[in-house]
């Protein structure tokens, strides 16, 4: 920020983005693709709309995902019922891999003439992206390869796999791509899709040209819109407290557990049926657990426990952590009652860098699962054991966000992209 003369803050130049944006994700639900594959693409299509979200204004996101003729499923882009990215993200959950042939030409003429034609805004600039892992089967239409050609849509195509290695499947992929091989993509592996780097250049490529802003205003850090106001959410901050982490970062966990608490909508009361309500939990050993404050909507009570924190700097286990959250803070210690609102969704976020014994990781994750728990997995430093990430985010690579150092904790660009994430 710069000083002004009368001493007040003004905000640096921002990139916004004015544009409105319709984006049609084309997903290949084929047998060679295979279920854990198919999941990965889940994972991608999940993670992809909250980075989008989170520069571009008035974005909208549908779904087709196809086999064989007559088996497409599509997540539509004007759907009434998905009116938040947890409600986008629970529609992908229920996507089921298909299992059958590769009619991909059919299926770009479906999202076409059923989606994109019925739904699209006036104004809107309209992007697919289609990913496949092979040939189209022989009996498909190959004329419909530019179904999306020629009426004013940006189409990026992502070929997974060797195949794409031979001339006429990479060319397959640019026909597709209208002829624009600038946004045709190859990777090797399905894994790739969801990578940082990669979802980074994603975003570059489905946003339109920026604008720059450099407003002469007071710095502004509050989000422009209030966040989880649309459905009950019941959010558990699990922060490892192990000598790994060290005391300074530490702080720097439940400083950024405090500032979620204050961007986020929380709840009026126990019984409110819509907003959010925060709890924490520091986790040392298998023994070393501490409640720092039950799930509340007193953001007095949240920021007078987080004032009195004391860093545990002991060893970890996640794996008693987690069953100690649901005995003590999912369920009632006293006789076992469930305190999460039942209609509320109930949020495990990890702050950890995944190092954790693993003695009781398994009957965790189990009881998690048992629970109905929707974790997101916050992990930071280059050292991490992305197995037991994994085992956290329940087998969901979107769900995990890869930082650097916990200083990321507080930059804007992951700050809003986790909280449009959780609500």
């Amino acid at each position: 920020p710069t000083v002004m003369e009368n001493g007040s803050l003004v905000c640096p130049c921002a990139v916004t983005f004015t544009n409105q944006a319709d984006i049609m994700l084309l997903v290949d639900s084929s047998t060679s693709v295979g279920s854990k594959n198919f999941e990965t693409t889940k994972s991608f299509v999940k993670r992809l709309p909250s980075n989008v979200d989170a520069s571009l204004a008035g974005a909208r996101v549908g779904v087709v995902q196809y086999s064989h003729e007559g088996t497409f499923e599509a997540i539509k882009l004007d759907d009434e019922r998905i009116n938040s990215l947890s409600s986008f993200k629970e529609a992908v959950k229920r996507l089921e891999w298909i299992a059958g042939g590769t009619w991909t030409p059919s299926a770009l003429q479906f999202a076409y003439n059923k989606l994109i034609k019925e739904s699209r805004r006036e104004k809107a600039q309209v992007f697919a992206v289609v990913i496949t892992d092979g040939r189209y089967d022989p009996r498909d239409d190959d004329k419909n390869l530019g179904a999306l050609c020629g009426r004013d849509v940006l189409v990026n195509t992502i070929g997974i796999g060797d195949i794409f290695d031979q001339p006429e499947q990479s060319e397959t992929l640019v026909s597709i791509a209208c002829n624009e091989p600038q946004r045709v993509q190859k990777m090797r592996l399905f894994s790739d899709l969801v990578a940082e780097e990669f979802i980074d250049k994603m975003e570059d490529m489905l946003c339109p040209d920026p604008q720059i802003v450099c407003p002469e205003l007071p710095c502004q850090t509050e989000l422009a819109v209030a966040q989880c106001t649309q459905r009950p959410v019941d959010i558990v901050f699990l922060l490892d407290g192990s000598e790994r982490i060290g005391e300074q970062n530490f702080h720097r966990a439940h400083n950024f557990v405090e500032e979620v608490a204050r961007q986020l909508t929380l709840a009026r009361s126990n019984n409110d049926n819509m907003n959010a309500r925060i709890a924490l939990l520091q986790y040392g050993s298998e023994r070393e657990q501490d409640v720092v404050f039950p799930l509340t909507y007193n953001l007095t009570e949240i920021s007078n426990a987080l004032a009195q924190i004391k860093y545990l700097d002991s060893s970890s286990n996640i794996g008693s952590a987690i069953i100690h959250a649901i005995n003590n803070i999912v369920l009632s210690p006293g006789n076992g009652q469930r305190v999460a609102r039942r209609n509320a969704e109930l949020s495990f976020v990890f702050i950890t860098d995944g190092i954790t014994g693993s003695k009781n990781l398994e009957e965790a994750v189990n009881s998690m699962k048992k629970q109905d728990v929707m974790p997101t997995v916050v992990a930071l430093g280059s050292d991490v054991d992305m197995d037991v990430l994994l085992k956290l985010g329940l087998g969901d690579r979107a769900a995990i966000f890869r930082e650097k150092d916990y200083d990321s904790l507080s930059q804007p660009s992951f700050f809003d992209r986790f909280i449009r994430w959780i609500c």
